[in-house]
């Protein structure tokens, strides 16, 4: 009797043991179905947001659960932001995005590395609220996600509620964690291979752009563009200037800058900005992850530049400093060390080509002064050089235009006697063949006049009444064309001055008909004459679209004009240096073009009749 009573007690704790075991096996194969379906799928993802809302949705559909969220951070922030979250309530995610984690689990298995659960309000405060609709407290854990040789965030899960994760629920959240965190130190890795493929584009491409440019504007443009596009950043914001307090606005790249606009100036003592004045006086770089809460920011100028995190870079080279650069964005984002270097590489990429700009600059000037002195010396044996020339060249050409223009009547009168239709096309073409001629005799005209070295005929003129007397002239010509001509003063009246009235009419004569010519939808011409810094200053003004950048209108040739013969303003500025004076144009914004003239107010040995030219 005892016997089969032992033998039953053993029987039935083998078959008990048998259960357990196979419960437990179908347990393991169950964790196993699951971690291989969330594996596969967190691991085909490229983007560690989708990573995290996969890992999320997989966990709660295959553990039959309601709600799990998710915190990352990193150790030098020192604080861990929700960055996925399924079925929490809104109002909990509300308060952990404004007001942070507080007193709960998470910071302590993030700094440890060890899994916690969640059991009562002790351990986390804001238990009750984390489920919406729930009469009573959830339990939850906390388990680390680790990569990369380090905890980067942790994973909180739901139980049921009334219930607890058991040891063996938590060990296998645990391993899920890890598949997570290897999903997402796989897309990380990938995506900061193509950062820095992407990254090195760029810097190779900008490299291109003003490794060899001598132009200020397009290298800062390049630079400003490019510190947008590879920090994908909101915008970012170009001034030039070593004085705090006078700053301009080189080059706004990236969306509408609420405040700002290029050309302008900007005072930052006066802007109250500690950050920019404190990276532009010291000359290094601030990352500011959060600019309402960083106290060496300004939190006033960021609300109102709409910046909530940002890169402040000052541009120097060779002990000189060149500016700054801001790149901001209108959130709160952790800048990586590899995006600090990369602004950096930037900004000393553009330093050293504005420094080289600014000493091509500087050679430049050097010679255009040199080249302007040679000039004089050389006037006189190149004038005596055109005036055989041109006298060749008059008659080489004008005897054939001659010709060409007695055979053009014959053939003009003889039109008359052909077909109707016929004549019509003969007669269009031989009027462009008359106007190709004028505007050859027209040429040699002016280079014959260019080429003159007559003696001016010097007497005292009164500038202002010379300039009056020109613009009632031509007053009613550009009233003709809709073009108001009116007068105007500047500085203290000028005095007499030694000139030849004639050729100076011709000077002024010529301008205003330029400037009618650049408007031929109307305008205004408006010429002044004074005394400015010590010089006699007539200047002709216009409303036109100006002149075209990089182009030396004063160069022999050199025309805007369709039908023009490019001697006009050589002819204006060989007087004008006739009369010991300078002439220069120049580009107004919004205005159209400018042209000055600058004279002596004492009259030179020759105008004296002392020497002769």
């Amino acid at each position: 009797m005892d016997a089969t009573g032992d033998g039953d007690k053993l029987r039935q704790s083998y078959e008990e043991r048998v259960r357990a075991l196979t419960q437990e096996l179908r347990q393991r194969e169950r964790e196993l179905v699951i971690l291989s379906q969330v594996a596969g799928r967190v691991h085909g993802a490229e983007e560690v947001p989708q990573i995290l809302d996969i890992a999320l949705e997989e966990i709660l559909n295959r553990l039959g659960l309601n709600a799990a969220w998710i915190f990352a951070g990193e150790e030098r922030e020192g604080k861990l932001r929700l960055v996925a979250s399924r079925g929490v309530s809104p109002a909990y995610l509300e308060e952990v995005r404004n007001h942070g984690l507080g007193q709960c689990l998470c910071p302590e298995v993030f700094w440890s590395g060890h899994r916690m659960q969640a059991r009562n309000t002790t351990q986390c405060p804001r238990m009750p609220d984390i489920i919406a609709g729930l009469t009573s407290p959830v339990a939850h854990a906390c388990i680390p996600l680790k990569f990369e040789g380090a905890t980067k965030g942790v994973l909180n899960v739901a139980a049921r509620p009334g219930e607890q994760f058991s040891e063996e629920e938590l060990s296998f959240l645990e391993t899920l964690g890890h598949q997570i965190g290897l999903a997402v130190a796989r897309a990380r890795h990938h995506e900061a291979e193509r950062r820095r493929d992407h990254e090195a584009r760029a810097l190779a491409a900008i490299n291109r752009a003003i490794g060899g440019s001598l132009d200020a504007a397009e290298i800062l443009k390049a630079v400003g563009n490019t510190a947008v596009d590879i920090l994908d950043a909101d915008r970012a914001v170009v001034l030039t200037g070593s004085d705090p307090r006078d700053l301009r606005v080189a080059h706004l790249a990236g969306i509408a800058h609420p405040e700002l606009v290029e050309g302008q100036a900007v005072d930052l003592v006066a802007l109250g900005s500690k950050l920019q004045l404190r990276a532009l006086e010291e000359r290094e770089v601030f990352a500011i992850d959060d600019w309402e809460s960083d106290p060496r920011a300004s939190r006033e100028l960021a609300r109102r530049w709409e910046a909530a995190s940002g890169v402040v870079i000052p541009l120097t080279a060779h002990d000189r400093t060149f500016g700054l650069i801001v790149i901001t964005d209108a959130k709160p984002r952790p800048w990586t060390q590899d995006e600090v270097e990369v602004t950096q590489a930037l900004a000393a990429q553009a330093s050293v080509a504005l420094d080289n700009a600014r000493l091509y600059e500087e050679a430049r000037k050097a010679y255009e002064e040199l080249k302007d002195a040679q000039q004089h010396i050389k006037q006189t044996e190149k004038m005596a050089v055109l005036g055989t020339f041109a006298s060749g060249l008059a008659h080489e050409v004008r005897n054939p235009l001659n010709s060409i223009g007695l055979q053009l009547s014959i053939l003009e009168r003889r039109i008359g006697r052909v077909e109707p239709e016929i004549g019509r096309e003969m007669t269009g073409l031989t009027r462009i063949i008359h106007e190709e001629v004028q505007r050859l005799d027209s040429l040699v005209g002016d280079f014959l006049l260019f080429s003159r070295t007559e003696r001016l005929q010097y007497r005292p003129a009164d500038l202002a009444a010379l300039t009056d007397e020109v613009v009632q002239l031509l007053a009613p010509e550009g009233k003709a064309l809709g073009i108001t001509v009116r007068r105007s003063a500047i500085g203290e009246p000028a005095p007499v001055l030694q000139m030849d009235t004639e050729k100076m009419k011709q000077v002024v004569i010529n301008l205003v008909r330029n400037a009618f010519e650049a408007m031929p939808g109307g305008g205004e011409v408006v010429v002044e004459s004074g005394v400015v810094d010590g010089q006699a200053r007539l200047v002709v003004r216009d409303s036109g679209p100006g002149l075209p950048e990089g182009v030396d209108v004063f160069q022999l040739f050199v025309t805007t004009k369709p039908k023009g013969t490019g001697l006009g303003l050589s002819i204006v500025q060989q007087i004008v240096m006739q009369h010991g004076g300078e002439i220069a144009a120049a580009n107004e914004a919004g205005k159209g073009a400018a042209f000055t003239i600058s004279l002596p107010l004492t009259a030179t040995k020759e105008q004296r009749g002392e020497v002769r030219p």
